[in-house]
């Protein structure tokens, strides 16, 4: 919850470096960002089918600091915002 997670965290709870972890991930293409990001896309789709949450509290889940900055976040995502998704999900 919260969003709260580093590159730092994750290579100390793994027993590695965070340049280790780094090197790590290019070799197979990927970014911590690009993880995380991607990460954070699979639970917005997951927490907007809970019709108990609101767009602020998966927002605030995912670690925005406003419901603004996950809309746009989600938009560059899906090319919808969290509005139109959940309403395609109640549709469905």
């Amino acid at each position: 919850p919260h969003g709260k997670v580093s590159a730092a965290d994750v290579a100390r709870a793994l027993g590695l470096s965070r340049r280790t972890l780094a090197r790590r991930l290019a070799s197979d293409g990927l970014t911590f960002a690009r993880i995380l990001d991607e990460l954070r896309a699979d639970l917005a789709d997951h927490y907007l089918k809970d019709p108990d949450l609101t767009v602020t509290e998966v927002s605030w889940l995912l670690g925005f600091q406003e419901a603004s900055a996950f809309t746009h976040a989600f938009r560059r995502w899906t090319g919808k915002t969290p509005t139109q998704m959940r309403a395609e999900f109640r549709r469905a």
